[in-house]
């Protein structure tokens, strides 16, 4: 199978492109290049930001929130670490953050748009793995999310990477690793989700 090339653009929702992590080959002379810095002088923002290391999970999750809400998360060791994360960086001034909030799977209020969905550390996912909601229909039951580095296939389709089963039991909601369309790999469907963070723009700390 001849999958997308390292950098390729998999889709763009709401403007913010994810790309592909496939045949990636690391060379520390070019470190530089991997990581994404986007100064102040050139957003607009009041601080300057560190994106990420280009093409992982983290980097999208970042970029996304930084583009679409001009608020940053800290740097992590690996994306699991995201579900400790407390606060969320407002990049509209130089100082002050917002309250990152957990909503573990099972909870009472259902993901909803710009939210991150975290995946523990697994045997197959070394990292963990976040992700982010683009589309929620709970008519239908159902979750779009966006992301990098998950499936050397690419994405779903340019909308969205994967359509994810939503269920609700006991006035609870449940997001499962049940995926609409193409099939996963073995070990994908046996993957557990943490649950998912929001940032509270009510409350400024």
């Amino acid at each position: 199978m001849n999958y997308p090339a390292w950098g390729t653009v998999m889709g763009q929702p709401f403007g913010v492109p994810a790309y592909s992590n496939t045949y990636f080959v690391f060379d520390r002379n070019k470190i530089h290049e991997y990581q994404s810095y986007w100064p102040k002088e050139e957003t607009g923002l009041a601080t300057d930001v560190y994106i990420g290391f280009k093409y992982q999970c983290v980097e999208y999750a970042r970029r996304f929130l930084t583009q679409y809400f001009k608020a940053a998360f800290q740097d992590v060791p690996h994306a699991h670490h995201i579900w400790a994360l407390e606060t969320i960086e407002d990049c509209t001034k130089e100082e002050g953050t917002f309250p990152f909030i957990n909503y573990p799977n099972g909870s009472k209020e259902p993901p909803k748009l710009g939210d991150l969905i975290i995946y523990p550390y697994s045997k197959e996912q070394r990292f963990g793995h976040v992700a982010v909601v683009i589309n929620v229909n709970l008519q239908e039951m159902i979750v779009d999310i966006a992301e990098q580095n998950y499936e050397e296939e690419g994405w779903e389709c340019p909308q969205y990477a994967r359509r994810l089963v939503l269920q609700i039991e006991n006035g609870s909601y449940l997001l499962t690793n049940k995926r609409i369309g193409r099939p996963y790999d073995n070990w994908d469907i046996n993957e557990q989700i943490l649950g998912w963070k929001r940032i509270d723009f009510n409350s400024k700390l």
